[in-house]
């Protein structure tokens, strides 16, 4: 996506943002918009459609009323027509993402993933998130993914950060070490 695309994603997550705060819906808007995405991703031919410049706005428009307009929130229905009308439905996915970061920011929100080699107990999976949350001092989502590849331990990713408490990594790591001395 060219920097001018992104500057405007930001733009328009912004306005969406302060009208979905104003209104109290931040939590409505985002769901609405994730069940957007997900649907558009699972439904190829409307995906296509939503895409497409060829279909004009106005149909566009007339698609979202007909199918949308009594299952979403007026802010979002309003919003996906400013998409139309300015033809930058490409930037949906963009502004979606920053949307979402904008409302976790709000709501001292950290969203992690926790990726064990084998599943971890409740009591282990919330000692997890409140050492995160003494860790960073934000509310923590922790999300849990199994891979056996990591043989033991945890990876967790913090936004940009990875903590790498697995045994393989452990392992890739002395390995490196015993590679520096030779």
């Amino acid at each position: 996506m060219a920097t001018r695309d992104v500057r405007a994603a930001r733009r328009y997550a912004a306005a969406l943002f302060h009208a979905a705060q104003r209104e109290g819906a931040l939590d409505v808007v985002e769901h609405e918009l994730e069940e957007l995405l997900t649907t558009l991703h699972d439904t190829p031919v409307l995906k296509e459609f939503w895409h497409s410049p060829l279909v004009p706005a106005p149909k566009k428009s007339a698609l979202i009323e007909k199918t949308l307009a009594d299952r979403l929130h007026p802010i979002t229905i309003g919003f996906l027509n400013l998409l139309i009308n300015k033809r930058r439905e490409e930037l949906l996915e963009y502004i979606y993402t920053d949307f979402r970061r904008l409302v976790d920011q709000a709501q001292h929100l950290l969203r992690a993933e926790a990726v064990f080699a084998v599943p971890p107990t409740p009591d282990e999976e919330q000692a997890l998130r409140e050492s995160l949350q003494k860790r960073t001092g934000a509310n923590v989502e922790l999300r849990v993914r199994l891979d056996p590849e990591i043989l033991g331990g945890v990876v967790i990713r913090l936004q940009d950060t990875i903590i790498d408490g697995s045994v393989r990594g452990s392992l890739e790591r002395l390995r490196e070490r015993f590679l520096q001395k030779a």
